[in-house]
């Protein structure tokens, strides 16, 4: 059970590095949820709904996940970084604004991240 989850989140980094890489202009990633990615999302997701991840990154190869059911027909393309920003601080946990700001004030090293 622990290796599956290791494997999903990894599946889910290599995809939204890859996703931030090609989507410089970006901040914030809607995508479809990695079967097994968070531990705490179990089950179906309610009736219209379906699971999905918003990915905040604060900077190149500093990201935060959370999950987030939405309806179905929702187009990722058609939101903006402020309105999955407004969904993100919605759903995160209490602290995550703090963990945001710290975490765009850290100074990762070299080779952290492929974007400079």
């Amino acid at each position: 059970m622990k290796n599956q989850k290791a494997m999903a989140v990894q599946i889910a980094t290599a995809g939204d590095e890859a996703w931030f890489d090609k989507n410089l202009d970006r901040r914030l990633r809607l995508r479809n949820m990695v079967a097994g990615e968070f531990d705490d999302v179990v089950g179906q997701p309610p009736v219209g709904m379906t699971w999905r991840t918003i990915v905040l990154e604060a900077q190149p190869g500093a990201r935060s996940r959370q999950a987030i059911a939405l309806p179905i027909g929702v187009d990722a393309d058609a939101l903006s970084d402020t309105d999955l920003f407004e969904l993100f601080v919605q759903v995160a946990p209490p602290g995550a604004r703090a963990m945001i700001a710290s975490l765009r004030k850290v100074k990762l090293p070299q080779g952290t991240g492929t974007r400079r």
